[in-house]
């Protein structure tokens, strides 16, 4: 999920494994205006899924981080800031544990490499609010406790199933409830299994908007949307994976 970034949509919408639907960054220029702060699910981009995921832990059935990522708009947002970023994590030692945890890729490569990744493309470009390393990654890890992913979806009726959909209106409705906020950014993909040519639309990521000042905010809108909004998402629990 980590080699390539993103396709915006318009308030709910997708990323990698898919063509890409724009042209984003813009060559220079490193300002942002806000970030996107983005959970994903790993059975979403997983299950029945062309790229290799690894083995997860057993106690891992929860959203986890992605990243946290300067933006300017819905489709345009700086990257990789600096000319040579040489990222260790010697540096943020005592927050390795919860990383491993929280912040975990699902592809084989390992996390040091993604955290690697994520910190040189998205980090390098919002050291005027967070300076180091070590000021990047915590405050990710403590957005994600003030924004709980999981709390938030299943105060809204919304769990893991097999077989049970829900509209775009109960997420949002759920976000709303959660965190005062009015459209998130999400990501689709529809996978068909043996005997359901018609396929799931499964959600694996969500972005939550925040500000320079580390509030939730509404997220700017774009032009496409990867999600279809007329029909039902799943979230598949963790057990496709482990069947």
């Amino acid at each position: 999920q980590w080699y390539q970034r993103r396709v915006r949509s318009s308030g709910i919408n997708a990323e990698y494994g898919l063509a890409a639907l724009a042209s984003l960054g813009t060559c220079g220029d490193k300002s942002y205006n806000y970030f996107d702060f983005t959970r994903q699910w790993a059975p979403g981009s997983c299950y029945l899924s062309s790229h290799k995921c690894k083995h997860l832990p057993e106690y891992m059935d929860y959203w986890t981080i992605h990243g946290l990522w300067p933006s300017r708009t819905a489709t345009d947002y700086p990257e990789n800031c600096i000319s040579s970023c040489h990222f260790t994590n010697t540096t943020i030692q005592d927050l390795v544990g919860e990383m491993h945890r929280r912040w975990p890729t699902d592809y084989s490569g390992g996390d040091t490499k993604f955290w690697s990744h994520e910190y040189c493309k998205h980090g390098t470009c919002c050291t005027d609010t967070l300076p180091t390393e070590h000021d990047y990654f915590g405050k990710a890890l403590e957005l994600n406790t003030l924004l709980d992913m999981d709390k938030a979806l299943a105060s809204g009726g919304i769990t893991p199933s097999l077989d049970t959909g829900y509209t775009f209106d109960q997420l949002r409705g759920a976000f709303g409830d959660a965190f005062g906020v009015g459209s998130v950014t999400s990501w689709c993909r529809w996978v068909k299994e043996k005997g359901n040519q018609s396929g799931k639309q499964l959600l694996f990521q969500v972005s939550v908007c925040i500000s320079k000042q580390f509030k939730p905010m509404d997220c700017p809108t774009a032009a496409r949307n990867s999600c279809d909004e007329c029909k039902p998402f799943y979230i598949f629990p963790f057990s496709v994976l482990r069947a």
